[in-house]
């Protein structure tokens, strides 16, 4: 097959592209430099924004999520010689670089609660049980925190609420509804640990990954008053037709309504998001336009299904004026599971603008969905880059690739049709970016644009 497709190195190119763009933007997020850009000391006095408290007696944090070690290490660089102690609880493999001994680092599973979770959030309550009267708590919250800080309500098994979760996951339910059905089943979310410490000063940096960041909505929202609404929930698992499937004890809470939370009066509380989607999109315009391309943001606070989204996305790039080199967008896509595949919701959305790309012959574009966590639900993956060959290239090679996209079997195309893009944990996690950039064109054999 012949088509007008860029050659081989025009590819590669703009796939170094999209790598650079991306690279900008988990910079503009890293967790350390956000959180140390955040808070200042001086005089006994640790300085949030226009707020100071006082920390000659030391400062306990809790840091929960995917950027936790990450937080945590800030706090230590910006205030050396004012953490007295912590807990740390993030997602196993993210343990990296040191932390002093008096602040204890657990991993936990995400994006299931499991048991390390549970036994985590028992010795940071513990921890949390300790402190005097005028302590003061640092929370450092980032996307992930809700799986992996658990206490439970009586007669909620780990078994229960696991099962919740996979089935809101796979019937493609976004982060807002699984977190409105998971805190009224729990002790710490929606104010419930900031109520183990009642009488505490308490500051919340938050690295969102939500879209809008609601800090009610973030890693469900441990540290801030929000609404356990059973009433609510019932309504999301019914519009997803899961109440037949519910584990019975989660079908009972959620049904008699109850809310056990501590009241708690958090009006003198700190808190500031310093880092989010929207702050990475940003900075990958601003690094295109230092290299010379005119960029344009298409999408903020995207959300979807992943397929609808990636065909959605390649019409805006097919349509942009001849001077745009760069379009970006943000957001966070879903996928309701059909398939027995190995996909996530960026290698859904690459191998459906592959298609879409290809439909419209449209060769001069690389389109990329990349989550900033680094991890593509279990793809080991952080996304994938598409072009208008990438379909005939798994075609070659005996994958039909509009079965796959119905197989949930995306990141099985990329492997084979090139295109993956592995980073491993990258620490940081505020949604997911989508990158197209603009490549020459010339007649070739689409072939070439393999690994």
């Amino acid at each position: 097959m012949i088509a007008k497709s860029p050659d081989y190195h025009a590819l590669e190119q703009g796939r170094e592209t999209v790598s650079a763009l991306f690279a900008a933007a988990l910079s503009a997020v890293e967790p350390n430099r956000a959180v140390r850009a955040a808070i200042g000391f001086c005089d006994g006095m640790m300085v949030v924004g226009g707020s100071s408290i006082d920390v000659t007696h030391g400062l306990h944090i809790v840091a929960i999520g995917k950027a936790a070690v990450a937080m945590a290490r800030g706090v230590v660089e910006a205030l050396p010689g004012v953490v007295i102690s912590g807990d740390v609880i993030t997602v196993e493999g993210h343990e990296s670089g040191t932390l002093p001994e008096s602040i204890q680092v657990h991993e936990a599973g995400h994006p299931i609660p499991d048991l390390r979770g549970l036994r985590a959030t028992q010795e940071m309550l513990r921890c949390l049980g300790m402190l005097g009267p005028d302590a003061v708590v640092l929370a450092l919250i980032s996307g992930g925190g809700s799986a992996l800080m658990e206490a439970t309500r009586e007669g909620i098994s780990l078994t229960d609420l696991a099962t919740t979760t996979d089935l809101l996951l796979r019937a493609g339910a976004p982060i807002d509804v699984l977190n409105a059905v998971r805190a009224p089943l729990s002790k710490v979310k929606s104010g419930g640990l900031r109520a183990a410490v009642p009488s505490a000063a308490w500051v919340t940096l938050i690295l969102s990954d939500v879209l809008g960041n609601d800090p009610r909505i973030i890693a469900s929202g441990p540290t801030v008053r929000g609404e356990t609404n059973s009433e609510m929930a019932l309504s999301h698992i019914d519009r997803y037709a899961l109440r037949d499937r519910l584990p019975k004890n989660v079908l009972q809470i959620l049904v008699k309504g109850e809310d056990e939370r501590t009241e708690v009066h958090v009006e003198e509380d700190i808190l500031s998001i310093i880092g989010d989607n929207a702050m990475a999109i940003e900075a990958a315009a601003s690094t295109a336009q230092s290299l010379g391309l005119n960029a344009t943001i298409a999408w903020k606070a995207m959300q979807g299904e992943a397929a609808f989204l990636g065909r959605e996305f390649v019409s805006l790039v097919t349509e942009a004026s001849d001077a745009i080199a760069v379009v970006l967008g943000g957001g966070e896509a879903t996928v309701t599971v059909r398939g027995v595949g190995r996909g996530g919701r960026n290698t859904e959305f690459a191998l459906a603008a592959a298609l879409e790309l290809e439909r419209r012959r449209a060769y001069d574009w690389v389109v990329a969905s990349l989550g900033t966590d680094g991890q593509d639900a279990m793809t080991g993956l952080a996304g994938a880059i598409a072009d208008g060959g990438t379909a005939d290239r798994a075609r070659r090679q005996g994958v039909d690739p509009e079965c796959a996209l119905h197989q949930n079997d995306s990141a099985t195309v990329f492997d084979i049709a090139g295109g993956t893009v592995k980073t491993g944990p990258t620490g940081t996690n505020v949604n997911d970016l989508y990158i197209a950039v603009r490549i020459p064109e010339r007649n070739e054999d689409i072939s070439q644009g393999g690994n």
